[in-house]
């Protein structure tokens, strides 16, 4: 594994790649990979996450490898078809989904790619925020970095 990590006004990001696809983006630093010539798919990852913070990149052209269960794949696609500035509840992506807004609450809890699979654009059905794995702070402020937050849910 490759590892690279980049400062944002939410905390350090860690991101993980296998040298062929992003593997891991996190808030807490995984304590693994090699420091060594990183790959580019690794490099374009780091570049287009500094522009989305910057707010220049509204959505990410990274090949990306996403493993669970056939159900959750599905919650974290249904996830990335969600557009920036734009949110959705769990109920709704339950729905479409065929569970539950808790199932789908556990599949963004175990959401591998924060961030890039955009979890955080999930909501409770009262606009309520619920639950994010980097913190409901750092959920707020991409939320309203994204100009979610002055926005009605669909």
């Amino acid at each position: 594994m490759f590892l690279a990590s980049l400062e944002t006004p939410i905390g350090k990001i860690w991101v993980e790649s296998d040298g062929e696809r992003i593997t891991r983006t996190t808030f807490n630093n995984p304590g693994r990979g090699r420091h060594s010539k990183q790959p580019r798919v690794l490099q374009e990852a780091v570049i287009q996450l500094r522009a989305y913070m910057a707010g220049t990149r509204k959505k990410f052209d990274l090949p990306l490898y996403l493993v669970g269960s056939p159900y959750r794949r599905q919650i974290w696609d249904n996830l990335g078809q969600i557009r920036f500035g734009h949110a959705s509840t769990y109920a709704a992506l339950a729905l479409k989904a065929g569970g539950s807004a808790r199932s789908v609450g556990q599949a963004c809890a175990v959401n591998p790619l924060l961030i890039l699979v955009p979890c955080h654009r999930a909501m409770g059905s009262d606009g309520l925020l619920t639950g994010y794995a980097g913190g409901l702070w750092r959920k707020k402020w991409l939320l309203e970095h994204e100009g979610i937050l002055e926005k009605e849910l669909p």
